[in-house]
């Protein structure tokens, strides 16, 4: 009996301590999706043009502010038609670094 409770702290601390870094894990890759990569969340203000947005973001930690308006552009006017974006509504984005702005990698409207 006092083996097994010998092992029982450190075998309860070991499973928390994983627990805790599978969650900061996952925080981390809530922001940080992958190599290049970032995450944000916004409001859509305007479309501007055929490829562009203008969106009101969060602050992308150790990146930038929150930032009131942004620029920011995708590959295909199809993502943006499709999206079928209304001023006000909130969007997660995905985006990369090009040319000295952002693309939008991946962009999802949420409810």
């Amino acid at each position: 009996m006092a083996r097994a409770s010998r092992w029982a702290a450190p075998a309860l601390l070991g499973v928390l301590l994983a627990g805790f870094a599978a969650g900061i894990w996952g925080t981390y890759r809530a922001v940080f999706p992958g190599r290049g990569l970032y995450r944000v969340s916004g409001i859509f203000q305007a479309r501007i043009g055929d490829t562009s947005i203008l969106v009101e973001h969060d602050a992308l930690p150790g990146l930038m502010d929150e930032m009131g308006a942004m620029a920011l552009s995708v590959d295909s006017k199809d993502v943006l038609d499709r999206a079928r974006l209304t001023r006000g509504d909130h969007l997660r984005l995905t985006l990369r670094a090009a040319g000295g702005g952002w693309r939008i990698v991946d962009l999802e409207k949420l409810p």
